[in-house]
């Protein structure tokens, strides 16, 4: 491994590389203390109203960076944002692992989350953003592979936090270690986005020189896009939030197995995400997205009525598969069909995303003290319904791209 890395550090690597290292590590430091959120509840204790809340910090944080980074980046370069905020993420990883492992101090969990959510907030702007760049110069879509990467790096962060969980290994180390390698994949991220140097992903003043039936159309593009990336956004976010408690507290397996089911999920999810191109080239992207609903509602409630470990494995499984390509999907239809809506559209919809993602789960532990678990993840199936519903009327929006699109 350190080999590998000294020798990736000596490498000149390309402006591509360099986001998809930057989405890897996004989601590795997600999946990190996302799945040891079994351990987290335990070593505090939470019940489901409590859990709930220390996720709204994560979301709290999360929403609030989003709003502060169009400002932060008209006066901050790209490249070295990029640098800067996965560190950011890095050492509010360590404070979290103090928190759990050292002090065990609620307080300092809270705080801890809710200063990882403004970062990763911010980094989740611009690594979109700056990847919708990277698109229009390459000239094809490569958004559902970007996002695989991120899926690719929760995928990495969940089999490490299954790992170490088995081996009894404190959180406060297993968050330290990854922070280091956040830290040096940073670095090696860094070096190639050069061209990058001066600039600031700020907003053209197009939509001001277009007339009202334009503004008026794109609008509307922006609210569907939002809404149908929203109901995915909930049932992904839903599962990394709830998948490792609800294996745990309502199925009743062992901390180990609950990390193991979040590790399939995200396993399916990567899976999706990096064929997902290839399914949208053959089937076009209104089937694409209505199969793998189909299949995602079919795996929560699989997840819910499961009796034994494999059943409910295979229901993660299908889960992830299911939730893989509505996030990427919708940033590529705002940066890439037909009115080419650019960063601003990118930045717009990616908030609509994270805000269900982190913003929505959360609501789950309001109601689990009266529904229970695993009862409680009905409201996932009830939310990808709806988004399933508009998937037609978002696909057909916009210049068609195929027969099926």
């Amino acid at each position: 491994m350190v080999q590998l890395v000294a020798h990736l550090a000596r490498q000149r690597i390309t402006e591509r590389t360099s986001i998809n290292l930057i989405f890897l590590l996004a989601g590795l430091s997600f999946a990190t203390w996302a799945g040891r959120l079994s351990i987290i509840d335990t070593v505090f204790d939470f019940s489901g109203l409590s859990l709930g809340s220390f996720l709204i910090c994560s979301t709290v944080g999360t929403l609030l960076g989003i709003s502060l980074i169009p400002t932060i980046s008209k006066f901050v370069p790209t490249r070295r944002l990029l640098c800067c905020l996965p560190i950011g993420l890095a050492a509010c990883l360590v404070m979290l692992g103090i928190a759990i492992s050292i002090t065990a101090n609620a307080s300092l969990a809270y705080i801890a989350l809710f200063l990882y959510g403004i970062t990763f907030g911010c980094l989740d702007i611009m690594m979109n953003v700056s990847g919708a760049q990277v698109e229009r110069r390459v000239g094809r879509s490569i958004m559902p592979s970007l996002h695989g990467f991120f899926s690719l790096g929760t995928l990495l962060g969940a089999g490490l936090a299954t790992a170490t969980i088995s081996m009894h290994i404190p959180s406060v180390w297993h968050f330290s270690l990854v922070s280091v390698l956040i830290a040096i994949l940073a670095y090696i991220a860094h070096r190639g986005v050069t061209c990058w140097e001066n600039e600031n992903f700020v907003p053209s003043n197009q939509d001001a020189r277009q007339g009202p039936a334009q503004a008026t159309r794109k609008n509307w593009l922006l609210l569907l896009l939002g809404v149908m990336v929203a109901g995915l956004s909930f049932t992904e976010g839903a599962a990394n939030d709830w998948i490792a408690v609800t294996s745990v507290d309502g199925h009743g397996f062992e901390h180990g197995i609950g990390a193991l089911m979040f590790t399939l999920f995200v396993a399916a999810m990567t899976l999706g995400r990096f064929v997902g191109g290839r399914l949208v080239d053959r089937l076009g992207t209104k089937n694409t997205l209505l199969i793998l609903g189909l299949i995602g509602l079919l795996g929560v409630a699989l997840f819910i009525t499961g009796t034994n470990p494999y059943l409910v494995g295979l229901g993660s499984m299908m889960w992830g598969l299911g939730s893989s390509l509505g996030f990427p999907l919708g940033m590529s239809i705002a940066a890439s069909r037909g009115e080419r809506l650019g960063p601003k559209a990118v930045s717009i919809v990616s908030a609509f995303g994270y805000g269900a993602m982190l913003g929505g789960p959360p609501f789950i532990g309001f109601v689990v003290d009266t529904l229970k678990l695993p009862q409680a993840l009905w409201i996932c199936a009830i939310v990808l319904i709806t988004s399933l519903l508009l998937t037609p009327a978002v696909t057909r929006i916009g210049k068609p791209a195929d027969k099926n699109s």
